[in-house]
């Protein structure tokens, strides 16, 4: 039983990890299209939907060379 336990929570950290470097992977995509007009700005955030139905909300930081980082995601509730 407790190895049948370990596979499942293996198998759910896995699908998480994966999760996670997708909306890392598509944020960065469309982080162009979310760039501050103004250069001065250091923070940015935008939401964007997978279907059918999650939402996310990503955040980016300019990092000390002033290119965008992405930090973390939260799920969005709609």
């Amino acid at each position: 039983m407790a190895e049948r336990i370990d596979t499942f929570v293996s198998f759910i950290i896995i699908n998480l990890m994966q999760l996670d470097d997708q909306i890392k992977a598509i944020a960065n995509t469309l982080l162009p299209s979310f760039i501050p007009k103004d250069s001065k700005e250091s923070n940015l955030s935008f939401h964007f939907t997978l279907p059918p139905d999650s939402s996310y909300k990503v955040f980016f930081e300019k990092d000390a060379q002033s290119k965008w980082q992405f930090i973390r995601f939260e799920e969005a509730v709609r």
